[in-house]
């Protein structure tokens, strides 16, 4: 007799109501994304993210080994009912790929700063409860033990609010950390990002990452980032996680979640 729970395990590792389509989710995101970056971005510019390759065709094969490895850790997270995998998020990403061009592409150097790319998981789980992953928590993160022994599963947690120290927990939605002095961690603080025109004294207070004066002795204030782009450059996951933190994980290590999930939201 076949007990319920091997029923459940069988149904999902053979396509059932709760299996994520992996095969074909990674090689349609593979086929949506390299014909683009190498239409859309230059060689320089692919060459920081490993799973881009060297060719248009390393980039499917790689790319798609990637968001395999990714999709089988949703799976693995809806399997214990903590997310949900969404496919219709997953389709209007693609579609946004296939039809933006590269101006519209290359406004991010992430492929998660593409619209409609941000996450296509849903969180289930509830502050204070267990989690693997930023994407399984509602409105927090996944804080883990610092050097467990042995290692065990994480707690999902609200991030620190405005003024409150990011040295050992993360920022809240909208937020960043601002690490100053960037040599002492013991003072960094969340911060709420500028608009262009504010005042500012590093680049992290800033909305788009640029803190500069406009000539000698005049005050330093944020200002556009006007640097060449390429969407895929530093290939973000798409999977979404905690608010505010959705580039934790990078396309090169989707198979060492577990490394990028402990690392401190930084902008």
């Amino acid at each position: 007799m076949v007990s319920a729970g091997l029923l459940s395990a069988a149904l999902v590792g053979c396509g059932g109501v709760d299996a994520i389509p992996i095969d074909k989710t990674a090689k349609d995101f593979a086929d949506a994304i390299c014909p683009k970056a190498y239409s859309c971005c230059t060689a320089d510019q692919l060459s920081s993210n490993d799973a881009a390759g060297k060719s248009e065709a390393e980039c499917k094969t790689l790319t798609a080994e990637n968001f395999t490895g990714l999709l089988q850790g949703l799976q693995n997270s809806q399997s214990a009912k903590r997310s949900k995998f969404q496919q219709d998020k997953v389709d209007v990403c693609l579609q946004t790929i296939r039809s933006s061009d590269c101006a519209t592409l290359n406004m991010t150097n992430r492929l998660s700063g593409v619209p409609g790319c941000d996450t296509f998981a849903t969180p289930l789980v509830a502050v204070g409860g267990r989690c693997d992953n930023d994407y399984e928590c509602i409105d927090s993160y996944c804080k883990f033990p610092e050097d467990p022994d042995p290692p065990g599963p994480g707690v999902c947690t609200t991030g620190a609010i405005t003024g409150q120290s990011c040295t050992t927990s993360q920022c809240a939605a909208g937020l960043v950390c601002d690490p100053l002095p960037l040599a002492d961690a013991s003072d960094d603080i969340c911060v709420a990002p500028a608009a262009n025109g504010a005042t500012c004294t590093d680049p992290h207070q800033c909305e788009s990452g640029v803190c500069s004066s406009s000539g000698s002795g005049s005050a330093m204030t944020c200002q556009p980032d006007t640097s060449a782009k390429c969407f895929y450059a530093s290939g973000c996951a798409v999977a979404g996680g905690a608010p505010g933190v959705v580039a934790l994980l990078l396309f090169g290590g989707f198979a060492t979640m577990t490394i990028a999930r402990k690392r401190r939201s930084r902008r």
